[in-house]
């Protein structure tokens, strides 16, 4: 029987490191980002039976999100994933998804362990739970100005604030804790700085939680991802440069130079933001502040979080109510956007 695991915790914080090694384990399939779970999990979570329209549905959704991500390299096969009609609840058609991304992408693979990486499930988590109780689920940390600074960095997000990543490593951690509070034997919290200082102790420590039976050890682990910059597909897209210093750390071999570059790659005026924000809750983990802020300037800081705090709930507001359209809505509006996106990024090429 495939046993299915998560990893979560906030973008930037090693999430992809630990998945790169996890997915180098014969057993073990933990294949690129996809965020079919959510999407479809208040149409579907309690379907019994899912008809062809169903898994054509589905389908069109990850043909769209592997133009999406086109440094993978995948091309759904639309008619080999439709002709299951077995399937009898939600969790079966996520391990149904799985086995066919290993059939496609990995067809040599004899995979029994199903691990997801997606910071995105921090927030569905109640979810995830309920549509599988036995699920476990793999929480990494790392300091919250090291975090700051990763995403600061970042040529792939949005935002290099400190007041929004600050704001955002203390959502992900309250959405966490309040899980692994009510379900303190699914959640094993792993920090990054441990991970990248002893990576062979902590690989065992997951592997032993998650009872996958290690056989590949810490840099073996990176080979598979080191073919992902590789990819001919990706020498269409500027992907292929934004990949490379994305993810360009997993081809070498593991270093702790990235635990401490907040010190020089943060202003002092961003390491307080930082620690006004999330020092408190920071040190819990083991990440005591560095600076002693004026009370003054504290509350400065306190104020202008609020109204980063306000937006970043607009944001998940307009997202919960995307979620409420009826499903055939969400996949074409989601195809679209996919398209809109693939159409500039070829404008982009042909300049």
């Amino acid at each position: 029987m495939n046993k299915h695991h998560h990893i979560v915790g906030i973008g930037r914080s090693g999430t992809t490191l630990l998945q790169s090694m996890l997915n180098a384990q014969p057993e073990v399939w933990a294949g690129p980002e996809n965020y079919f779970i959510p999407f479809f999990y208040d149409a579907w979570k309690n379907k019994t039976e899912f008809s062809r329209e169903d898994l054509r549905l589905a389908a069109r959704f990850h043909k769209a999100f592997g133009i999406l991500q086109p440094y993978v390299g995948f091309t759904f096969d639309e008619a080999m994933f439709v002709s299951n009609t077995e399937i009898k609840s939600y969790q079966e058609l996520i391990i149904h998804t799985y086995r066919s991304f290993v059939d496609q992408l990995a067809p040599t693979k004899e995979a029994v362990y199903f691990i997801n990486k997606n910071p995105l499930h921090s927030y569905y988590l109640n979810a995830l739970h309920a549509i599988n109780p036995d699920t476990k689920y793999i929480w990494m940390m790392r300091d919250y100005r090291a975090n700051v600074n990763s995403r600061k960095n970042s040529v792939h997000l949005k935002s290099a604030s400190a007041y929004y990543n600050s704001i955002r490593w203390i959502q992900f951690e309250q959405q966490i804790a309040s899980f692994q509070k009510q379900h303190p034997n699914h959640v094993l919290v792993i920090r990054y700085e441990d991970l990248v200082e002893a990576p062979d102790q902590c690989l065992a420590k997951v592997c032993e939680f998650l009872e996958i039976p290690i056989k590949i050890r810490t840099q073996e682990a990176l080979a598979p991802y080191q073919a992902l910059f590789q990819h001919e597909v990706k020498t269409q897209y500027k992907e292929a440069e934004r990949m490379k210093k994305r993810f360009g750390d997993l081809s070498k071999p593991i270093h702790t130079a990235a635990v401490e570059a907040w010190k020089t790659g943060l202003t002092t005026q961003e390491i307080e933001v930082c620690e006004v924000i999330a020092g408190r809750k920071g040190s819990t983990y083991g990440y005591p502040v560095a600076l002693t802020i004026p009370k003054t300037k504290r509350r400065w800081i306190q104020a202008i979080a609020k109204l980063y705090a306000v937006k970043i709930r607009m944001k998940r507001t307009k997202d919960a109510l995307f979620n409420r359209l009826p499903i055939q809505l969400k996949v074409t509006y989601f195809e679209r956007w996919v398209l809109r996106i693939d159409k500039k990024r070829k404008k982009h090429v042909a300049k």
